[in-house]
């Protein structure tokens, strides 16, 4: 999982119905109301499998369940570097043109990169598909200048291997001058915050990275802030225990690197359900 979708999908789904205040849509509605300040882009998996398994295939190699295989290269880094302020550009460009007019705008795109920047709306569908977005409000007045002064990023459930894959990157940048350059330096400096939230996947280990090298890196950016939130849905779940095994050597390694990072359990004496692990995009901030 996670099968975040459009809030039609979801509603026509059998079991994903019962979760679709959590669809994409609404779950940029909940971000944008935790940061009011801040333009917010919400990212889709490349892949789909079974309607259930997000697969990130669009920034880490993936399996049919969407379980990542991290590699060191700078290809997720490269890739969000481009798609972010690309993405507001053609978001500004899109406001400019309908000056005080706020239309349905109806655009398709498919798994390609070049794809998902021609089209601020979705990212990485795995077929063209139609979408339509209303241009609310909030990006009429925010949308003045596409520079990039702060950037936080949040991973959610299986969107966690996306962090994974970044921070795996970030490691071999700092160790490996040739994989180096300007813009994707450039990105890493104006990350000042990443949260995971509740990360999970079907693979059985690497839910969280607990390489020590790869976190002491990241521990030595000391501009990042790095907070952990999580519910006994994933780290409490007898059946992978290793999620939270793994979550606890995560944190105690880089609070030992010296790492600005906290964490946070919710919904401690709750038991594990799929509703506690959707609430928390409610309740991490």
């Amino acid at each position: 999982m996670t099968w975040q979708d459009y809030p039609e999908v979801m509603a026509a789904h059998r079991d994903h119905k019962h979760y679709v205040d959590w669809s994409l849509t609404s779950t940029a509605t909940i971000l944008a109301s935790k940061f009011p300040a801040h333009h917010v882009l919400v990212i889709k998996p490349s892949r789909m499998e079974r309607k259930t398994f997000s697969c990130y295939d669009n920034f880490v190699s993936s399996n049919s369940v969407g379980a990542p295989t991290h590699e060191p290269r700078v290809t997720a880094l490269s890739h969000l570097a481009t798609l972010i302020p690309e993405a507001l550009r053609k978001a500004q460009a899109l406001h400019t043109n309908t000056r005080e007019e706020i239309p349905t705008v109806h655009q398709s795109c498919d798994s390609s990169q070049s794809s998902c920047i021609n089209n601020p709306h979705e990212w990485g569908t795995s077929d063209p598909q139609y979408c339509a977005a209303n241009i609310p409000l909030w990006l009429k007045n925010y949308f003045e200048e596409t520079d990039l002064d702060e950037i936080i990023l949040i991973g959610f459930s299986k969107g966690c291997v996306v962090l994974n894959q970044i921070i795996t990157e970030l490691h071999a940048l700092m160790t490996v001058e040739s994989l180096q350059n300007k813009q994707t330096v450039n990105f890493i400096d104006k990350v000042h915050n990443m949260y995971w939230l509740d990360g999970g996947h079907a693979g059985g280990r690497n839910t969280w990275i607990t390489s020590p090298s790869i976190l002491k890196s990241l521990a030595a950016q000391q501009h990042i802030s790095i907070h952990i939130h999580v519910t006994p849905y994933q780290v409490h779940d007898e059946f992978r225990p290793w999620i939270g095994k793994e979550c606890k050597s995560f944190y105690d390694i880089l609070r030992r690197a010296g790492a600005k990072v906290d964490y946070l359990l919710h919904f401690e004496e709750e038991s594990p359900s799929l509703l506690w692990h959707f609430r928390i995009l409610n309740n991490f901030i």
